[in-house]
């Protein structure tokens, strides 16, 4: 489990909101100190807190987790596709192209 990549995403989803260190823990019900630590990837919540955080800071799990699934490519796959969609025609034909060009570069 990739717990500095989970606190990453927490940290960033609760700099979206606003809200300070201090703050968040406290509508979370949580020690600030015990907040500061899963931010920093040095400890782990129970599963009941970590639903408590992410539901306090309206994060998508899948988000939070996906660099520590196997199957967090998906999460990425379809983040990637919302933001195609969210771009004109013209240019999410230039963001194909590019997407295409870099995969055939990378290819042995």
């Amino acid at each position: 489990m990739d717990c500095k990549s989970i606190g990453m995403k927490l940290r960033s989803y609760r700099a979206r909101c606003g809200w300070s260190l201090q703050e968040c823990s406290e509508r979370i019900g949580i020690s600030t100190r015990y907040l500061a630590d899963i931010e920093r990837g040095n400890k782990v919540p129970t599963l009941e807190t970590f639903l408590l955080i992410l539901n306090t800071l309206h994060a998508s799990a899948d988000d939070v987790l996906q660099d520590s699934l196997v199957v967090g490519y998906q999460a990425k796959s379809n983040d990637i596709i919302r933001k195609l969609n969210a771009l004109s025609v013209t240019k999410r034909k230039q963001a194909l192209d590019i997407f295409d060009s870099v995969v055939s570069s990378l290819k042995d």
